[in-house]
């Protein structure tokens, strides 16, 4: 551990300072304390007894000691799947945005987009070259959705995209084509069984 984080514990050891204490009693700056300690709060080698005033914490006296900051207990975060999926390479259903990203860039020929061009983070999501002929290709703008109606309510422009590729297709009144992937690849897989 940095000596200046060993120099703020062994003050704190003494007694609880505020960062102003810290400052004048260590001869650093202002800026290099209140820099250490928002770490040493992290670690939770110290906390606030009071708003602005800093105390010692077990594991503090613990790293003063032997020298080594605390290992930080990180909570892992539970994720959250959907049902059981039929489609391979993916063991549940999406149940957002990025789960409609990962198949539809895996199964966008079987969908009838022949070339993906481009993925942007702004709208239009995606832009790509739909087939019409034998060698004709047409340009489309693609917006990706969990549920269809999420275009509308994140109040998108249908007149500058041409088709909305979600899980779900729950707009009845809407103006532009819909790929909903929940039934599209449902079709995909049942005829790649019969084949």
């Amino acid at each position: 551990m940095d000596e200046e984080y060993l120099a703020i514990l062994n003050e704190l050891k003494e007694s609880s300072r505020t960062s102003r204490e810290l400052s004048a009693k260590l001869s650093l700056s202002k800026a290099v304390v209140a820099g250490r300690l928002a770490p040493l709060v992290r670690w939770s080698c110290i906390r606030e007894a009071k708003p602005g005033l800093y105390e010692i914490t077990e594991k503090g006296l613990g790293a003063l000691k032997t020298g080594i900051r605390p290992l930080v207990e990180v909570k892992r975060k539970k994720e959250i799947v959907g049902p059981r999926s039929q489609i391979p390479d993916l063991v549940y259903e999406p149940v957002n945005e990025q789960g409609v990203i990962f198949l539809f860039a895996k199964y966008h020929k079987e969908l009838g987009i022949e070339y993906i061009e481009g993925i942007q983070q702004g709208f239009p999501d995606a832009f790509g070259r739909r087939k019409i002929g034998k060698t004709e290709y047409e340009p489309v703008d693609i917006e990706f959705e969990f549920r269809s109606l999420d275009f509308e309510n994140h109040e998108h422009d249908s007149n500058q995209c041409d088709i909305i590729i979600c899980w779900e297709h729950n707009w009845k009144e809407c103006p532009i084509e819909v790929i909903e992937l929940k039934t599209a690849l449902a079709k995909l897989i049942e005829t790649s069984k019969r084949t």
